[in-house]
């Protein structure tokens, strides 16, 4: 008994959690959960949604966060320069690997028959050779010719593909990180007070530097990892920003994917020696889109971030329209709890 009164209190968890807000936790009853199971950021995805929801699920996270005496901070993330498959018939195109695919880098374009719209706001520069990914990178194209805006290619892998679907362009820079677009939703972040604001498609500490122009000093910037040149201008990405977000949705369609976990473990690292903090995004628990308990790979790869030394952990689909967002939470928490616990005991018995 008198051990149990006496028995120390552990640190709070370090390690901070990132829910995307969306369809699946928009009630009020299941933010006022999310603040209450651990959420220490909520994330506006501005790719979707409409800008009265999010001003609303804004004023309603803080009045539960005031609440339940909890920091709560909100993150505005931009869209950033998309590039996406334009409007096709209702059962989308096939693709066969061998075959010529041609694409039209202009939505409004009159198309020729067979020909694919590609919605592009970042301008052309791709080349002979260059390497076209579509669908998370599922379908693979490489370019053979180049006519103006329209680009022919050889399919390298089948798929299918549907209207709204991703275009990574590996080789080619953006003309800029921050569209009209983007320009528009930061007046709205900065007049609902945001904390945060995710610049997407970073590729140098410029884009950084070009995103202070139009926000207030009060406002931190986190620069998205997701592009191979972001990977080669890190340090001085890291530098310029005020945390990093290493994005593995659209990083580990740009890169082989088998460099990613080292790339992921380098960039923890390197934020930590800079003295800035860092976010692991994208498929942490994504099984739990669906599932009610994660995998034992999941596990392991939130475990791993934490004992890395990762700042925070993030839940995308999982919480935004996943089927279970509070469970996938409170799984997320109990997960670094234990990491946490056992590097504590780690780093304590290598002082000994």
């Amino acid at each position: 008994m008198i051990a149990r009164f006496f028995k120390p209190k552990l640190p709070d968890r370090r390690t901070k959690i990132v829910c995307t807000i969306g369809p699946a936790t928009s009630k009020d009853s299941t933010l006022r959960k999310l603040v209450k199971e651990g959420m220490d950021f909520a994330r506006f995805n501005f790719s979707h949604g409409h800008l009265s929801e999010f001003e609303q699920w804004a004023k309603t996270i803080r009045k539960f966060a005031k609440a339940e005496r909890r920091k709560v901070e909100i993150i505005q993330d931009l869209q950033g320069p998309r590039v996406r498959v334009g409007t096709l018939a209702h059962e989308g195109r096939t693709i066969i690997a061998g075959h010529k695919v041609v694409l039209v880098f202009d939505a409004k374009a009159e198309l020729r028959r067979g020909e694919i719209p590609i919605e592009n706001d970042i301008g052309l520069d791709l080349k002979r050779s260059d390497k076209i990914l579509m669908d998370r990178g599922l379908i693979e194209l490489e370019v053979k010719k180049i006519e103006e805006l329209r680009v022919v290619c050889r399919a390298l892998t089948s798929g299918h593909i549907f209207t709204g679907k991703g275009v990574n362009l590996p080789s080619t820079e953006s003309k800029a990180a921050l569209t009209q677009k983007d320009l528009e939703d930061i007046k709205h972040g900065l007049e609902m007070r945001v904390e945060w604001i995710a610049l997407s498609f970073v590729e140098g500490a410029d884009d950084i530097r070009e995103l202070k122009k139009h926000i207030k000093d009060s406002v931190k910037i986190i620069a998205k990892i997701e592009r191979p040149q972001a990977i080669h201008n890190y340090h001085d990405i890291v530098e310029a920003a005020d945390a990093v977000m290493i994005a593995r949705g659209d990083l580990g369609i740009e890169i082989p994917f088998w460099k990613l976990p080292v790339i992921q473990k380098r960039a923890i690292r390197r934020a930590r020696n800079a003295g800035k903090p860092s976010i692991v995004a994208t498929d942490m628990l994504g099984s739990m889109v669906v599932a009610q308990r994660p995998t034992r790979a999941e596990i392991l790869d939130v475990a791993n971030a934490v004992i890395d030394g990762a700042s925070a952990v993030m839940l995308s689909d999982e919480t935004a329209v996943g089927k279970h967002p509070v469970e996938a939470l409170v799984a997320m928490r109990k997960i670094i709890e234990e990491a946490e616990d056992f590097k504590r005991t780690h780093e304590l018995k290598s002082l000994l």
